[in-house]
């Protein structure tokens, strides 16, 4: 058994009865999930290239216009001499990660929608925690992270609570929309640094009402919403987990799992399916790195 199946097979005994031991083992296989992702040569952090100007030691260039303003205010002297050099920083970095924690996601509706049974360890929500997890591990270095659920409604979590998460069993439809928006609310996509957000889900936006006009609504709003983030310099990965074939052309409102994900892609957004689980970690891999190569 490869460690994603490992860490689903504890995921799914989790829900069971909340134990110690397989939390624990779950947080390790995720750091060596995020390890084999993030941190073998795939995740580099974007950095610029500026002019910093500084005291003028003898090396380098002397900023002219700079020394000549220093010396109009402080006097000739040694100390006023500038000198320029280009540098590369790394911006601050801000982290969202949005996770669908509607009943679409578990295996308990999955059962009902394919009149099967589907285990625990196979439904989406499972990969999602796994896949939270191993992104939220990995990237410590972000300034501020944010972690905000969805289902019928959405929930905020700055301080994030692993075995909270585990312990999530999903309820309600599908309202990506309103995550969405809480960023934008929040004008998290217009902070300065690095802004990267991961969208952690499986099936179109709906509102649970089963009526076409309303989800189609939603689901329009959702790419209007993406849309906007990308032109201010948002960095989105799209990650749907298709666990189960027999729904990705499944049509709820104008889309199913699978156009939809098509209609992300044609937005400029990195799109990376997750499906089997030994396809997992390089589906992860490539989706943060068709990320990073996006241009903003």
């Amino acid at each position: 058994m490869d460690i994603v199946s490992d860490t689903a097979s504890y995921c799914a005994q989790f829900l069971e009865g909340n134990n110690r031991r397989i939390y624990q083992r779950i947080i390790d296989n995720c750091r060596q999930i995020s390890n084999d992702v993030l941190k073998r040569d795939y995740y580099i952090p974007p950095t610029f290239e500026e002019m910093a100007y500084l005291e003028y030691d003898g090396t380098g260039n002397i900023a002219i216009h700079r020394t000549q303003a220093e010396f109009c205010t402080r006097g000739r002297r040694m100390d006023a001499v500038i000198g320029r050099m280009r540098v590369r920083s790394t911006p601050v970095l801000h982290l969202a990660i949005l996770f669908d924690n509607s009943d679409c996601m578990t295996a308990w509706a999955r059962s009902e929608m394919l009149e099967q049974e589907i285990r625990p360890d196979s439904a989406p929500l499972i990969a999602a925690k796994i896949a939270a997890i191993a992104l939220l591990e990995g990237i410590r270095d972000a300034e501020t992270r944010l972690f905000i659920t969805f289902g019928s409604d959405i929930e905020v979590q700055r301080e994030i609570d692993h075995n909270r998460l585990l312990a999530a069993d999903g309820s309600g439809c599908c309202r990506l929309d309103l995550a969405l928006a809480e960023l934008l609310r929040m004008r998290w996509d217009i902070r300065s640094g690095e802004r990267h957000l991961f969208i952690l889900t499986s099936m179109p936006p709906d509102t649970g009402t089963g009526v076409l006009l309303d989800d189609i609504a939603i689901q329009e709003a959702s790419l209007v919403y993406m849309r906007r983030m990308v032109r201010q310099g948002v960095r989105i990965l799209y990650l749907p987990i298709f666990t189960q074939m027999d729904l990705v052309d499944m049509r709820v409102g104008a889309y199913t799992s699978r156009s939809f994900a098509q209609r992300i892609h044609e937005l400029g957004i990195a799109v990376s399916l997750i499906g089997r689980t030994d396809t997992f970690v390089p589906a992860l891999r490539f989706g943060i790195k068709q990320m990073l190569q996006h241009r903003v």
